[in-house]
């Protein structure tokens, strides 16, 4: 699965990743990479994932792009959730707009870099068909 090997999509999960473990294994702690980190990266690595779902599971094929509707869709929802529902139900969570911000740029990153069909991929694809 190429869309896996992308170079934003891997920066971003071990930017997580290297983030988590600092945080939480090694008690080590950053007040603006605490608060706004994994938002920034969170929706490219679940908006790849999804979209390597759809190529993959769902036989779409490596051209296939997450639509612009799906993927605000998919960020409304994780906002909802992580921003306004989780709040509500637990006081460990706070609803914070500049996380919202954060999702929504995440992705914007994904849009504009992971999602894009490059003119490699095009002539490459149709090639194969």
């Amino acid at each position: 699965m190429a869309i896996l090997r992308s170079p934003v999509f891997i920066i971003c999960l071990v930017l997580f990743i290297i983030h988590q473990v600092m945080q939480k294994g090694m008690n080590m702690h950053h007040p603006f990479m605490d608060s706004y980190l994994d938002n920034l990266v969170a929706m490219p690595v679940i908006l790849t994932l999804l979209l390597a779902e759809r190529q993959w599971l769902f036989k779409k094929g490596n051209t296939y792009r997450l639509p612009a509707l799906d993927i605000a869709l998919a960020t409304l929802y994780i906002i909802l959730i992580t921003e306004i529902l989780f709040p509500l139900f637990s006081e460990k969570f706070t609803g914070d707009w500049v996380d919202a911000i954060c999702y929504a740029l995440g992705s914007l990153l994904f849009y504009f870099t992971i999602n894009k069909i490059s003119s490699t991929t095009r002539t490459t694809s149709s090639e194969h068909t």
